[in-house]
């Protein structure tokens, strides 16, 4: 009887998983071992393929036309640098599970120098992203509100019935009310704290 699930189940891409990418000072401890790991020139083809798609360690071997040991040799010592993972299994044809691998990071970026890169580029980048989204979400709150204190405007003729308010109204009442001048305030809070953050970090 064969099996109900498929053999190989699709493997989330670097761009479907929530993963950031790896910046690393080459005074870390931590440069060490990913420079062990990749000092070999069939580990990078290795963590290349994997940024391609993630793979098994027989469809690495394939495709680099080497040994499934020498693969299973690198894959470990990728994985004891944190540069690659295991994001699922597959089932071979005899039933056999396969560890799937995938890289850990979006990518891997070693440098020089005491500037912090991380902050500017990771906390920086999530705050102003969600200072943005959250000035979008108040503005159409307070729009919202203020829609429903308005009194309705009252007709005399004839079977008159009050009309929806449709997506249209609520855009031209939108760019007419409070809430395009709370969004606008808040944007411009949001980039000044940002260029703010940016200029601090400069300076450290």
């Amino acid at each position: 009887m064969s099996s109900l699930l498929p053999l190989k189940p699709a493997a989330e891409s670097i761009h479907d998983r929530e993963i950031d990418p790896l910046l690393v000072a080459l005074d870390d401890p931590a440069a060490d071992d990913i420079l062990s790991a990749l000092s070999s020139s069939t580990a990078r083809a290795i963590l290349t393929t994997i940024y391609e798609e993630p793979r098994p360690a027989s469809e690495l071997a394939s495709a680099l036309d080497t040994t499934l040991q020498t693969v299973s040799y690198h894959l470990e010592r990728l994985e004891d640098a944190d540069l690659v993972e295991e994001v699922t299994t597959w089932l071979s044809a005899q039933g056999r599970e396969m560890a799937v691998y995938g890289p850990t990071n979006t990518a891997v970026v070693l440098f020089a120098g005491a500037e912090k890169t991380e902050p500017r580029l990771s906390s920086g980048l999530r705050t102003l992203v969600g200072g943005l989204a959250g000035t979008v979400v108040a503005s159409l709150a307070v729009q919202a509100v203020w829609m429903t204190r308005q009194p309705p405007v009252r007709t005399f003729t004839a079977r008159a019935e009050p009309k929806p308010t449709t997506p249209t109204t609520f855009l031209s009442a939108y760019l007419d009310g409070p809430g395009l001048v709370v969004l606008a305030v808040g944007a411009a809070l949001v980039f000044a704290v940002a260029l703010a953050m940016v200029w601090t970090q400069r300076r450290v």
